[in-house]
């Protein structure tokens, strides 16, 4: 099942990913690639704040902090910022 990101003010879907969040080491900080559309293309900015969604029965909605973004990799880094 994918993990969906969504604009945190409007729900809106921006993007899904079937690879699963791998932490970084850092206080409630992951890195997750695989999105499509790429992450690189959707705007995100460092500091803005989402929504991720797990959508499997009992998944989580997250708010998310996106703290890096990388290009390249088609992945970004968030710290949770609790449930949304």
């Amino acid at each position: 099942m994918p993990y969906i990101l969504k604009s945190y003010e409007t729900g809106a879907t921006l993007s899904q990913t079937t690879d699963a969040p791998q932490a970084t080491g850092g206080f409630e900080e992951y890195a997750q690639a695989g999105w499509v559309p790429a992450a690189a293309g959707l705007g995100l900015t460092r500091g803005g704040v989402y929504r991720l969604d797990d959508p499997m029965p009992g998944g989580v909605k997250r708010k998310i902090k996106v703290v890096a973004i990388g290009a390249g990799l088609n992945a970004f880094t968030y710290v949770r910022d609790g449930v949304a």
